[in-house]
């Protein structure tokens, strides 16, 4: 049975692409952010900001197929009173985190010919919504890397940028209309339909470095 651990498993979208992967067949491992979070025998509680605790969180790890680096944190704010503060929580995560889970892994999925699915955002490529620059940058720097990274390791990395993903919070809200009155598809984008493209990235052959935009076309309009 083919292995895939997915960080962030308990959030909106890695639980549908748990779902998806368990669906396919696949041993799905998930990481949480701490013990109170553990909801099954395969969720992983480690603070993946930490080198010390990723080594001892990864290490019964015997095998991986495939690598979804998903979790990550958001919050917006002027850029003239940004908190220094706002700016480290949100590289620490969704930058350092992830090359420390990568990096950690790499040597199972060289030896399996695995590939990796980074997590990146439409505002990697558009300006998003505003007073999300420093948010943005980092979604940038995950797409720059994941180009990288397949150039150097051979390996099948590639990156999905999703648009505003329906949740419940956001239904009726004045940002989905924004969003509607700005995609081709006037319509939020569904968790399900991530989790299929980041599924298709981590089966398909001949693709590498990419960052696949999902949006319904929002950056079109």
């Amino acid at each position: 049975m083919k292995r895939v651990l997915v960080t962030g498993g308990r959030s909106n979208l890695g639980e549908a692409i748990r779902n998806k992967f368990e669906r396919e067949g696949y041993e799905v491992w998930y990481t949480v952010s701490d013990e109170g979070k553990v909801d099954s025998d395969k969720a992983i509680a480690v603070d993946l900001r930490s080198e010390d605790e990723i080594k001892r969180a990864f290490s019964f790890l015997e095998s991986l197929d495939v690598l979804i680096n998903n979790a990550g944190v958001f919050t917006e704010g002027k850029q003239d009173d940004l908190p220094l503060s706002s700016f480290e929580e949100v590289f620490s995560l969704n930058v350092k985190g992830l090359f420390l889970v990568t990096r950690e892994l790499l040597p199972l999925l060289k030896k399996s010919d695995g590939a990796i699915v980074n997590i990146s955002s439409m505002n990697a490529l558009h300006p998003g919504f505003g007073t999300t620059a420093h948010y943005d940058a980092s979604k940038g720097a995950v797409s720059a890397y994941t180009r990288s990274l397949a150039a150097e390791t051979g390996l099948r990395v590639n990156a999905v940028a999703p648009g505003l993903i329906k949740r419940d919070a956001l239904v009726g809200s004045e940002l989905e209309e924004y969003w509607k009155s700005h995609s081709v598809k006037k319509a939020m984008m569904e968790r399900e339909e991530i989790a299929d493209t980041v599924y298709f990235l981590a089966l398909s052959r001949g693709i590498y470095g990419e960052t696949i935009l999902v949006d319904n076309g929002f950056t079109l309009c």
